[in-house]
């Protein structure tokens, strides 16, 4: 089967586990992947333990400081083994980019549309960052 097929597929599903978020406004998922075989999962959320309550996932400056990105806890479940990940529905913002590549993560896969998203990053730096770091990002 071609790559094309499994991005597809593997995007797909972090499209998925981004319907596992209790974040009412924005749902991310991901998923990491060792030759094809999937190594971790993850969404948006607060970390392990910390209530998600309606008023903290109203507030956007408390959501803000207590929500950890699906990109982190998809790298953290797959304890460092990975080649890819894919990231829906947006580019990776530069502080997970950081992380992807310091987990020697080659691929990131996400959609076209992650171009003309608004963000609070800017897309052009995390591009560039990719490419200085070797790691290709393939749009879908």
């Amino acid at each position: 089967m071609p790559q094309n097929k499994w991005n597809k597929r593997y995007l797909e599903l972090a499209r998925f586990v981004s319907s596992w978020s209790k974040d009412p406004r924005k749902k991310v998922g991901a998923v990491v992947t060792l030759d094809r075989q999937i190594k971790g999962l993850g969404y948006n959320g607060f970390p392990r333990g910390v209530a998600d309550t309606k008023a903290r996932l109203a507030d956007p400056k408390i959501k803000q400081q207590l929500v950890v990105h699906a990109e982190v806890n998809a790298l953290a479940a797959a304890q460092g083994q990975g080649d890819c990940i894919y990231v829906w529905p947006c580019l990776p913002c530069t502080q997970c980019l950081g992380l992807i590549i310091q987990h020697q993560v080659k691929q990131v896969v996400t959609l076209k549309s992650s171009l003309t998203r608004k963000t609070k990053w800017n897309p052009d730096l995390v591009l560039s960052l990719a490419k200085e770091a070797g790691v290709r990002v393939v749009f879908i």
